[in-house]
């Protein structure tokens, strides 16, 4: 729910933000490798550059940048040698920069929570990526020999409010814990109230992320092995406390244990004391770290994250901060025009309600977002953005409860043919 229906549309306040930076001075300074970079114009100038990077195209460059212009009304040509040489003159840290921005409007204007806490969950994922040398050396791989090139990717989201608050690319030597505790040192800086709940699952626990959990503020719930703690296992109560102990350190936290459907028991260790919530509560509570799940369906099977464009390693990290600030205008626009889906459905006798279709609105997105941002007044853009949620709400499927969609995490072979790209 966004704060105060009389406040500008998250996705046209996200889009203002997006457009006035890459049409400024100051930001084309930040964003360009070199002072020269991006001072002739010889082919695409840096608005047009970032633009189509930021709608994540996945066709062919020549596709892709046909489509583009098309769109934004020109008939200008470039070179695919001429495009990626370009591309190159452009800072990641850019990238990064507007996904942020996507992540810290979103985090100011939304206010869903359980019990007052804003509900947060961190998970990662394995990128696959295109078959290349430089990459495989930076990146790592996966299979029998490790020559499947693959990235381990890491995001913080914010499951009640469909927000990624915080994403990263990394070598696959990077381990899940360390990735989290970085997302958790830069969320400390931006955090919008002191009451942030983190869920983890069973993966992450440790005693060195619980102390920097505790040091930062942040109230946390961890599901936790079998082993990793005998003080834990050796419990009786199912709603008890221990210490957790390492040399001279003592931390006390909430134990509690429930069994599942399947018959295994479950272990959950949280910082939060108030015996008000009891192990029901809880129980429900884990399980809202579900919508992480579904949000790394859609940036892979809609978004169609591993259909890179590129062969460098910058241009990767370019490509995948580029689908976080889609994934996360995407987010905006379904949080915008579920509020008029219903108001119009109310007081109707549907069996199911309904929400904005994801793929037709990334279709949309994809089709006529650059138009709306490469707008060079406030009052344009607006005017193309408010057609462009029109569009979508036009587009509803029905909200069917108690569905999943389980994420295959075993190695498996690409999904798409990176020297066989379609034409859009």
């Amino acid at each position: 729910m966004i704060i105060g229906r009389d406040f500008m549309k998250l996705s046209k306040l996200i889009g203002e933000k997006i457009r006035a930076k890459i049409f400024s001075n100051e930001f084309k300074n930040f964003a360009r490798k070199r002072p020269e970079d991006f001072t002739r114009k010889r082919g695409m100038d840096f608005e047009e550059m970032m633009l189509h990077i930021l709608i994540s195209l996945k066709c062919s460059t020549i596709a892709s940048l046909r489509k583009f212009f098309i769109s934004i009304g020109t008939s200008l040509f470039i070179a695919q040698q001429s495009y990626s040489e370009a591309r190159y003159k452009i800072r990641v840290e850019a990238f990064i920069d507007l996904f942020d921005t996507t992540a810290t409007t979103m985090l100011e204007n939304t206010k869903n929570a359980w019990h007052g806490y804003r509900i947060l969950a961190i998970d990662g994922t394995k990128i696959s990526l295109p078959s290349d040398k430089k990459l495989l050396a930076h990146f790592g791989g996966l299979g029998k020999n490790k020559t499947a090139t693959t990235a381990q990717g890491s995001i913080l989201y914010d499951v009640l409010n469909d927000i990624i608050v915080d994403a990263s690319i990394n070598p696959m030597k990077s381990d899940e814990r360390s990735l989290a505790i970085e997302h958790l040192q830069k969320y400390a800086k931006i955090a919008p109230n002191n009451k942030n709940l983190i869920i983890f699952d069973r993966g992450y626990p440790s005693f060195e992320l619980i102390e920097l959990l505790e040091s930062l503020g942040f109230t946390y719930v961890m599901r936790v092995k079998s082993k990793f703690n005998n003080d834990i296992d050796f419990q009786k109560e199912t709603d008890g406390f221990v210490w957790l102990k390492q040399g001279d350190k003592r931390i006390h936290i909430r134990v509690i244990k429930f069994a599942l459907d399947s018959g295994e028991e479950e272990v959950l260790l949280t910082n939060l004391f108030d015996k008000r919530l009891g192990r029901a509560a809880f129980k429900k509570l884990y399980f809202l770290r579900w919508p992480v799940e579904i949000k790394y369906d859609i940036v892979k099977n809609k978004l169609e994250l591993e259909n890179f464009n590129t062969r460098t390693i910058e241009g990767i990290e370019q490509d995948f901060y580029a689908t976080m600030f889609l994934t996360n205008f995407a987010a905006s626009c379904a949080i915008d025009v579920q509020y008029d889906i219903d108001e119009e459905r109310n007081n109707k006798e549907n069996k199911y309600q309904q929400k904005a279709n994801m793929n037709e609105l990334i279709g949309i997105l994809k089709d006529r977002l650059v138009l709306a941002l490469i707008q060079k007044h406030p009052k344009d853009m607006a005017e193309k953005i408010d057609s462009i949620l029109d569009e979508i709400r036009r587009n509803t499927v029905p909200i069917k409860p108690n569905r999943s969609s389980p994420r295959d995490k075993t190695p498996h072979d690409k999904k798409y043919h990176h020297n066989h790209k379609s034409n859009c």
